[in-house]
């Protein structure tokens, strides 16, 4: 997310302080309250990573970042938690910017707007211009795992304190019947989606997930204007987002204009005689360069699907396509797709194998 910084000056024009409000999903990632707001403020290579507890006297030298590298700027802090009102129990946070931190990060009054990533236990602030990855999940093939797939990597990427938008071209929308349970997609209003704010520039978000937001698809008619203006609001979501992912449909006359606008494609397939003409068509049609991976779905250890598989190997050795162990059919996924969860939130040890599959292609991207 963007966040403004509060620069505040004296009568007499010089500085006093500045502050950033502190919103409900940055409380919750530091896990602090207004009775434990204790945190730790450090800084290096102009990002500044705050994370709960306190440095003792003996450790000052010593601080480590999130990466395990130890920091060049490092002190105590809290995070201000305010009474709005005398009579509710309504709270403000706040955090202060120390002064030389302000001018390292040239914050002024005219260009104050900073970065802001939370994962487990952490939050990062920083100015760097965000240039997000584009990767469309495509196969010339329906009922292939697309959409799938497409939650799954989309939920990893976001569990890594990554930003995470999900695009997709199926007007049905079947990404939310993946990843909330059905009482809960009750709430939900498809109103103002993709088309919405590609011609508008405002629409409707769905935050599924920390850091794993989704604009819907409100129609399957796509006008010729929408295509044109389509790459530049992409464009725009990659200066918001670390990764968009985009859940294709191949008969949509916008997949076309999906794949020209994607870094790379990732392939979802079954280990079936189909689906390995659709994979080499898309390898064809796309050429090798663009093609990050190939994901087998569904597998099943078969006399068949163990032929097919050794023949994509082959296909793919001597390329840099990645290329993981396939997904195993387990009626524990079935399970957690009807309860509208991906495979991060389960800690069965058979949905270890599905993890680790994904998270070779995640380390890729």
């Amino acid at each position: 997310m963007k966040k403004k910084v509060g620069l505040f000056y004296k009568k007499n024009g010089s500085f006093n302080n500045a502050v950033i409000t502190i919103d409900k999903s940055i409380i919750e990632a530091l896990d602090i309250s207004k009775d434990s707001n204790e945190i730790i403020f450090t800084m290096k290579d102009n990002e500044i990573i705050l994370k709960k507890g306190k440095i003792k006297k003996d450790e000052e030298k010593e601080v480590k970042d999130i990466h395990g590298d130890v920091v060049e700027y490092a002190k105590n802090s809290s995070i201000n938690f305010s009474k709005v009102y005398k009579d509710k129990d309504y709270y403000v946070a706040k955090l202060n910017i120390p002064f030389s931190i302000v001018g390292t990060l040239k914050i002024s009054k005219d260009n104050n707007e900073v970065n802001i990533t939370s994962g487990n236990g952490w939050v990062k602030i920083d100015r760097k211009e965000r240039i997000g990855k584009v990767y469309t999940l495509k196969v010339n093939k329906g009922g292939i795992g697309k959409t799938f797939l497409t939650v799954q990597l989309a939920h990893g990427l976001a569990m890594q304190g990554k930003k995470v938008m999900v695009l997709t071209s199926d007007s049905q929308n079947n990404i939310i019947d993946f990843t909330l349970s059905e009482d809960k997609q009750e709430n939900i209003e498809l109103k103002k989606g993709l088309r919405s704010w590609v011609m508008t520039g405002k629409g409707d978000i769905i935050k599924l997930r920390k850091n794993f937001d989704f604009i819907p698809l409100e129609s399957s008619v796509f006008t010729q204007r929408f295509l044109e203006k389509l790459p530049i609001f992409i464009e725009h979501l990659k200066r918001e987002y670390d990764y968009v992912l985009i859940d294709s449909i191949p008969t949509m006359k916008i997949d076309t204009e999906f794949v020209k606008c994607s870094d790379k494609i990732i392939i979802p397939g079954f280990c079936d005689i189909p689906t390995l003409k659709g994979i080499i068509n898309v390898i064809e049609e796309a050429g090798i360069n663009k093609i990050k991976g190939i994901i087998i779905n569904l597998y099943r250890n078969t006399v068949t699907q163990k032929e097919i598989l050794n023949k994509l190997a082959n296909i793919l050795n001597e390329t840099d396509i990645v290329f993981p162990v396939p997904i195993k059919e387990t009626s524990i996924i079935e399970s957690l797709v009807k309860k509208g969860k991906t495979v991060w939130e389960s800690k069965a040890k058979s949905v270890i194998g599905a993890q680790n599959s994904l998270l070779d292609v995640i380390l890729e991207m």
